[in-house]
């Protein structure tokens, strides 16, 4: 897997994280089944890797711009928020898992997740640690089924990943 793949894949799961439209698990999938057939297991732990990376920037982003927002509501909603606040940060290990099984399945989107988990005053560690993991377990399990149906498909993978290479450059400009 070429450095510029990586590149192209960790900047598009950044954007794919605060835009909704660009779709992260294609890019997984795509950069996945381009990993040369000897080496897709070790190929898929690396774009899932990269790719966790990427979206847990940008959820973290928007986790942090949530966390700045109560002040910004009336109130009345202030102080309804600070209820469920408090009922939310009562049980640490229910909002862990509940972020990781948001972030490893999609449900509740983890978007919205991430907005929600900041608004509500989650400690940055927890939301972190458990969107990382689920986002890892997800892209992992994604990754590894698109390379083992790469390598089986197309055996030698060299014109898929040279396709994905020149996909990449134009992406980034060079």
């Amino acid at each position: 897997m070429s450095a510029e793949m990586i590149a192209g894949l960790f900047v598009g799961t950044l954007v794919s994280g605060v835009v909704p439209v660009v779709n992260a698990e294609l890019l997984v999938v795509a950069a996945a089944g381009a990993t040369a057939p000897g080496a897709w297991l070790p190929g898929a732990g690396v774009v899932a890797l990269v790719s966790a990376a990427g979206q847990m920037i940008s959820k973290t982003l928007l986790f942090g711009l949530a966390r700045n927002a109560p002040s910004r509501l009336p109130t009345r909603a202030r102080a309804a928020l600070a209820g469920a606040s408090v009922r939310a940060t009562g049980a640490p290990s229910a909002l862990w898992m509940s972020i990781l099984m948001s972030a490893a399945t999609g449900f509740p989107p983890f978007y919205g997740t991430s907005l929600a988990a900041g608004a509500l005053g989650v400690r940055t560690r927890i939301f972190v640690s458990s969107g990382f993991l689920g986002r890892f377990v997800r892209f992992g399990v994604l990754a590894a089924g698109a390379g083992a149906a790469g390598a089986r498909l197309f055996g030698e993978t060299s014109g898929v990943e040279a396709s994905m290479a020149r996909l990449t450059a134009a992406v980034l400009g060079r």
